[in-house]
């Protein structure tokens, strides 16, 4: 059958059944706009989304927009090309996608919730799921979102949620490498390259004399900043963002941040929402707190 007319905006936000990206979609399905908004909460456990599902409509007060429940997992590609075809198929088009599923392995030792993996464990299942994973994401749905320019004339987002992790000066030890990940030339698949050449030599015992950073998340998070960038460059009529939502208090850090995700959510909504004719301007860009920072966050 042909897809439904969806005369509102279709926004689709990964790892939502919780955490920032469950206030994202909270703020998504409390936006007053011109046209309503369907909301795609994706995440990798059904049941988890249904509960999320049931209270942010029990306490909804706007009628106009609509939440759906899709299974997303950055670890299964089968689940991301089902729910690309399940919104082709439903809505013809994507409108905004943002990006906020990931996983951090955090030090045992000071959560005492899960046994510790080795550090030379974590860079390939932390690169895999939070840069390839995303990335993967991205490219199986970029197509929707082009159609969206073609459907209404808007500005598609991309918003990627990074982190102050992945901030510049992480990779200090090599001014080399820095101008690389900064440089315009910088394509996509030199940045898979180097995000594969990082797992290997975590996984080989020389990073450290390679001069990579001693944190997986960190690095998956350079690479997600990276990936916007390049991205911005080859897509312009995209907005494609980066945001670091400050550090919230979720399950990812056992609630140890001091900021609230509802705050963290607050930037990655409004790019979502900004009008295109300021939309135009920010693609490429990193924010913080509303506003636009240096990707060194001044350490360089």
């Amino acid at each position: 059958p042909p897809p439904t007319t969806t005369t509102g905006k279709v926004a689709l936000v990964t790892g939502s059944n919780k955490g920032i990206g469950k206030e994202i979609v909270r703020k998504l399905l409390a936006a007053e706009e011109e046209e309503p908004i369907t909301v795609i909460l994706a995440c990798r456990n059904p049941q988890l989304g249904k509960a999320a599902i049931k209270e942010l409509c029990a306490e909804t007060k706007n009628t106009n927009n609509i939440l759906k429940l899709y299974e997303l997992d950055l670890t299964k590609k089968e689940t991301i090309d089902a729910a690309k075809v399940k919104i082709e198929e439903t809505y013809g088009k994507l409108d905004i996608l943002i990006n906020n599923a990931a996983i951090c392995f955090n030090d045992a030792t000071l959560y005492g919730k899960v046994p510790h993996t080795p550090f030379e464990k974590q860079a390939d299942v932390t690169i895999q799921t939070n840069f390839f994973g995303t990335l993967y994401v991205t490219e199986t749905m970029l197509p929707l979102l082009q159609k969206s320019t073609l459907s209404g004339g808007i500005i598609p987002r991309i918003i990627n949620v990074a982190s102050s992790a992945g901030r510049l000066s992480i990779l200090a030890k090599s001014p080399e490498r820095i101008e690389q990940f900064t440089s315009s030339q910088f394509k996509l698949n030199d940045l898979k390259d180097s995000m594969k050449q990082f797992v290997s030599d975590v996984e080989s015992g020389v990073h450290e004399e390679r001069k990579w950073p001693n944190t997986c998340y960190g690095m998956s998070k350079v690479g997600i900043i990276a990936m916007t960038k390049i991205f911005a460059r080859t897509y312009p009529d995209i907005c494609i963002t980066s945001v670091d939502p400050g550090f919230c208090a979720t399950d990812q850090n056992n609630n140890q941040g001091y900021i609230l995700a509802e705050r963290g959510a607050v930037t990655p909504f409004l790019l979502a929402t900004v009008p295109d004719e300021d939309a135009s301007n920010l693609s490429g860009r990193h924010f913080y707190e509303e506003r636009e920072i240096p990707w060194s966050y001044g350490q360089l």
